[in-house]
């Protein structure tokens, strides 16, 4: 038997998609008195909708449709990939660069290797259904991430888990906002006025190991992270 709250997913999905952009929902207490539920039944479909990126909560405001947007909540981490499924995307990858280098003194210290270990550096321009999303600048240990061109053209992650069996168990992010690399602004269709916001990650396998140091570009206006706050 499908459980309350998911049959109150399918029809906030039905009224979602009559509705703009950024409208908002009627409250949890309307919704439950409308379809007659508790409160609590309400509030877990609702949560399940903003976790599909389909709905978007502002504090004592309201919860509100999306936009365009990719939104990435920073206490959740995933690949481009798998945030752009799960946002009901169509994730797609133009590569830029992909070289097989030995590292220099910065990129060695960040990926625990020793200075001169060769890395693969990889080089995308991200989509979302066709859409330029952001450029990142990734280097992988190839002691530990053995790549190829056909790899790097899909989802890395996926190869990492599913091919190599590895797991992947946690990442930390630094997030600044900066102006785009003067060859990076016409892959993101912006000029060099406009904001981006930079990333620096750090990603771990289940044994300690850093696999990927990489660098982020994010066009803000198609991209926007969320933080989730517990008391």
């Amino acid at each position: 038997m499908k459980p309350k709250y998911m049959t109150l997913v399918e029809a906030l999905e039905s009224m979602i998609q009559s509705m703009g952009k950024n409208e908002m929902i009627p409250s949890e207490r309307v919704l439950a008195k409308e379809h007659n539920l508790s409160r609590m039944t309400v509030r877990k479909a609702i949560d399940y909708l903003v976790d599909q990126n389909k709905l978007y909560r502002v504090n004592k405001v309201g919860t509100f449709t999306t936009d365009e947007k990719l939104y990435k909540k920073v206490d959740a981490f995933s690949g481009f990939t798998n945030e752009v499924r799960r946002a009901g995307g169509e994730p797609s990858s133009e590569l830029i660069e992909y070289s097989l280098q030995a590292a220099n003194k910065h990129i060695a210290a960040n990926l625990g290797i020793k200075e001169g270990d060769l890395i693969y550096k990889v080089i995308r321009l991200r989509k979302k259904n066709g859409v330029p999303i952001m450029i990142d600048e990734a280097h992988f240990p190839q002691a530990i991430i053995p790549l190829n061109e056909q790899v790097v053209t899909g989802s890395i992650y996926d190869y990492i888990q599913n091919t190599l069996g590895l797991k992947i168990v946690t990442a930390n992010q630094r997030f600044k906002a900066t102006f785009a690399k003067k060859e990076y602004q016409k892959y993101l269709e912006i000029d060099e006025l406009t904001p981006v916001i930079r990333t620096e990650l750090h990603v771990y396998l289940e044994d300690g190991r850093i696999f990927e140091f990489n660098h982020g570009y994010i066009n803000t206006d198609r991209y926007e992270i969320v933080s989730k706050s517990y008391q």
